[in-house]
């Protein structure tokens, strides 16, 4: 008789897969052409952040997507403010959700 044996597999918040995934490209047109509702920074891992972007037309939220196709993950708030900035974020509303 043989027994099944479950292996257990960590579950990372930046491996689940996406509904609305953007890349870095979409993500400057629809800031230029005023369509992002807001962008999410959020905490995944203690230390690591991802945006994610609210866009007029989509439901719910999206995730900024790598040239790898995994959700770009950031290790500072600075890095991030400065890709925002780099990205010409304008007067989009900016709100940063944090683990307890």
């Amino acid at each position: 008789m043989a027994t099944a044996v479950r292996l257990k597999t960590k579950t990372d918040k930046t491996s689940r897969p996406t509904g609305n995934p953007v890349s870095q490209l979409e993500l400057v047109e629809l800031l230029h052409k005023r369509a992002v509702n807001e962008v999410i920074i959020v905490e995944v891992d203690p230390g690591r952040f991802q945006m994610q972007p609210i866009v007029a037309w989509r439901f719910g939220r999206s995730v900024l997507i790598g040239s790898s196709g995994q959700p770009r993950t950031f290790r500072s708030l600075e890095t991030l403010i400065t890709h925002l900035k780099t990205l010409g974020i304008g007067r989009t509303l900016v709100r940063l959700e944090l683990l307890d």
